[in-house]
């Protein structure tokens, strides 16, 4: 286990202070989010801490995504699902397409430790409206999760393509495009520990 799901992990045991639903950027509206990641490890605490902020509902959580698209032909489905880019021996991407498909309005963000323009232009194809990266701070992600639900495919919730458009010279030389990507470029050169919790060493 990185020290990423250690800071994961210990957040949730000490139960992470709740993000203000006044703050600037979030939504009054209580989105219901559902967890697919292989990592049990992973997944549930950080599903314990969406479902803490007040804001976000989370009850739900999935190691699959065979076993996302069973639940979703059968239950009604959420506002958004957080969907890990790497399920074991199984990618993530290819599952948005089915999922959109049995659930034409659901937002589908992809979680990752790490993203790259190419998995980003991929996700944006097959109807992702974003990547969160497990790097980010919680409150970041909070805020992620409405601006996605609010204004899916936005930009900003593609980092490193925003980062692409701002080195285009021709985006620049349109005028727009600098401005459309330098808002989201402060949030991409923000990447810090989602948590800053000491590591844990456990005993064996």
């Amino acid at each position: 286990m990185d020290t990423t799901e250690n800071e994961v992990i210990s957040k949730a045991k000490g139960r992470s202070a709740p993000v203000r639903a006044s703050a600037p950027g979030l939504e009054r509206r209580v989105l219901r989010v559902w967890v697919v990641d292989d990592n049990a490890a992973l997944r549930e605490p950080f599903a314990q801490l969406l479902t803490q902020q007040p804001s976000i509902r989370c009850k739900r959580q999935f190691p699959s995504a065979q076993a996302v698209l069973a639940a979703l032909a059968e239950e009604r489905p959420p506002d958004m699902i957080l969907l890990g880019i790497y399920l074991g021996g199984q990618r993530g991407l290819p599952a948005i397409k089915p999922i959109k498909k049995l659930a034409p309005s659901v937002k589908v963000l992809m979680l990752t430790m790490f993203s790259n323009s190419y998995d980003e232009a991929e996700a944006l194809r097959a109807g992702a409206s974003g990547f969160v990266l497990m790097s980010y701070e919680l409150e970041e992600i909070v805020k992620l999760i409405h601006e996605a639900h609010r204004n899916p495919g936005a930009p900003g919730l593609f980092p490193n393509m925003a980062v692409q458009r701002e080195t285009e010279p021709e985006l620049g030389a349109e005028g727009g495009g600098a401005r459309r990507s330098g808002r989201r470029l402060g949030l991409a050169g923000a990447l810090r520990r989602l948590w800053r919790a000491p590591r844990r060493e456990t005993a064996g």
